[in-house]
């Protein structure tokens, strides 16, 4: 469903970040914060939403965009570097072949995904590192959080998802997704009225038949037939009720007062 274009959404999906930078401390006077960009909807519209933050926000910070070019799209850099340098960024371009190496390699314990990702962090991570970065900011919205759920639900036998904020490293570097409260079509929508260079890579591993999209679908479809159940997922995240939740005594788990008693066979 596209949304409005007028003031009320760009309020709403603004509103919608400020308040998770404030919920999460995300941000701290003097901050030097590398933006992580892949070229998609999400990071962008990340780094043009934080970007006008700053002239509203009560403290001041420095935003460096990175980009991790996987050899396999020169169009996709030259069209990043030319929207930087329009916007008046300092920014890095990290060159590899990982395109080529994952892709080609043979008998990968985890997929080509996995594999990618670890090394594009990996490598944001050091960049981070060389600039006097301590935060990192991803582009991962409120979706991708629930999909990531559901994903270690499902495919994993755990409870847990991406958090707004991560310290890593004993707090040497800080992980921050500022839009972690707003929804996917917000930003879809986003991109496009402000003409954000969206180009996405084009990933076979990310295809109709990927984990991820079949849980994207599954959920797209929830949502269409229960309005408003993706925003109940994302909050049942914050929920836990942990008294209802099954633990074995052997965990190290006391009982609550309710169930101690006899042993029954």
């Amino acid at each position: 469903m596209r949304q409005g274009r007028g003031p009320a959404f760009h309020k709403r999906i603004k509103r919608q970040m400020g308040k998770a930078l404030f919920d999460y401390r995300m941000i701290d006077p003097g901050d030097r914060i590398l933006v992580a960009v892949s070229g998609g909807k999400d990071s962008l519209s990340l780094l043009h939403l934080l970007k006008g933050h700053l002239s509203r926000a009560p403290v001041d910070y420095t935003l460096i965009p990175a980009h991790v070019d996987l050899g396999t799209c020169r169009s996709k850099v030259d069209l990043l570097s030319d929207y930087f340098q329009g916007e008046g960024f300092l920014f890095r371009m990290v060159e590899t072949r990982i395109g080529y190496e994952i892709c080609g390699a043979q008998n990968l314990p985890e997929s080509c995904c996995f594999h990618c990702s670890r090394i594009r962090r990996k490598l944001l991570f050091e960049t981070a590192r060389e600039l006097g970065c301590r935060k990192v900011a991803f582009g991962h919205h409120m979706d991708d959080m629930i999909e990531t759920c559901l994903m270690n639900m499902f495919f994993a036998g755990n409870i847990s998802t991406m958090m707004p904020r991560q310290e890593l490293f004993k707090g040497d570097l800080v992980l921050i997704r500022p839009l972690a409260y707003c929804r996917e079509e917000w930003i879809r929508e986003y991109a496009r009225q402000h003409g954000l260079p969206v180009r996405e890579e084009a990933c076979q591993e990310g295809g109709p038949g990927s984990r991820r999209r079949r849980i994207k679908n599954l959920l797209a479809q929830l949502e269409k037939e229960n309005p408003g159940l993706k925003t109940r997922l994302f909050h049942s995240l914050k929920n836990v009720r942990m008294e209802y939740m099954p633990r074995a005594f052997h965990d190290g788990n006391e009982p609550s007062p309710c169930v101690k008693g006899p042993h029954v066979q």
